[in-house]
């Protein structure tokens, strides 16, 4: 009887519980490389059928239709009148003024080169490079009840309301604000005086203020180098519908004073709208050039003003 008791006990005892299948996590692959653009080639030369410059195709390309999107804030306009007429009371104590407080506190704010001389020409056009100074608008689109232009580059206080009134009216802040609007330099599109062409009457003042900066990096001159093969017209407008003033060849470093928009140019290497104006230095000869066939260190419009 115990001897059967015991069986029974053994027979419990040794009933084992099935291991557990273990089951291992999911592997997760790290993100796929991207190999980096090819960058942009300075020693391209035009193929032998392609034209000096040429003429708007019927249709713009796909892909071209549609200009680049850009971040909200950018896309709204910072001022909305024109110059600005009156001052607000309280100015803000600083150790420069007029010009030479633009040019010190856009340099300070990041502008340099030549977007730092379209900074300042563009602040003078706007308030007379017076941070106290304030526009008044009526209702526009968005803004019913009308709105402030306010400070240096006259920050709209409706489209921009995160920049309040202190730092509207403080000139390094609004240095700042008008850099980050701008891109850099690059968008000055914002900006009415700058829309209207009004800013470039200041161009040569404002140069004088960048140099007097002392280290501010004042532009020395922007050159560019011909890759139209074997020689690029000169036009005396921005297409090719205008006369040629002359012609300048393949290699040609040539001096660019500005930028401006005309007909869509669909051959060379960054088909576009934009054409430079340009001084050829073996014969003097000034006209303009499709952008697309000048070769520069960057972005045209981010180096030089609008013509």
């Amino acid at each position: 009887m115990r001897l059967a008791l015991g069986l029974a006990l053994v027979a419990v005892v040794g009933v084992g519980t099935a291991p557990t299948t273990a089951v291992a996590a999911p592997s997760t692959a790290g993100p796929a490389a991207h190999a980096p653009s090819a960058p942009r080639p300075a020693d391209q030369t035009k193929p032998a059928s392609q034209p000096a410059d040429q003429a708007k195709p019927a249709s713009r390309p796909a892909d071209q239709a549609k200009p680049a999107t850009r971040p909200a804030d950018q896309a709204k306009p910072t001022s909305v009148g024109g110059p600005a007429t009156a001052s607000k009371v309280g100015r803000v104590g600083v150790n420069a003024v007029g010009i030479d407080l633009c040019a010190q506190v856009g340099y300070a704010a990041g502008f340099r080169g030549n977007p730092l001389v379209t900074a300042v020409a563009v602040g003078m056009a706007e308030s007379s490079c017076n941070p106290s100074a304030v526009g008044s608008n009526g209702p526009t689109s968005g803004c019913p009840n009308g709105s402030l232009d306010r400070g240096l580059w006259q920050i709209n206080n409706c489209y921009h309301p995160t920049v309040n009134d202190t730092c509207a009216y403080n000139a390094q802040c609004n240095a700042n604000a008008a850099y980050s609007i701008s891109s850099g330099g690059s968008n000055w599109q914002p900006w009415s005086t700058y829309n209207s062409g009004v800013y470039a009457g200041y161009l040569s003042a404002a140069q004088a203020a960048v140099a007097r900066l002392g280290g501010g990096d004042p532009p020395t001159g922007v050159t560019g180098t011909i890759l139209a093969n074997p020689s690029l017209n000169i036009r005396t407008g921005p297409g090719t519908t205008y006369g040629i003033a002359g012609s300048v060849n393949y290699g040609v470093t040539v001096n660019i004073s500005c930028y401006t928009f005309g007909e869509y140019v669909s051959g060379g290497y960054w088909p576009s709208s934009t054409w430079d104006r340009i001084t050829n230095p073996a014969t003097g000869v000034t006209g303009y050039v499709a952008d697309t066939w000048v070769n520069t260190t960057y972005d045209v419009k981010t180096m030089v003003g609008r013509c």
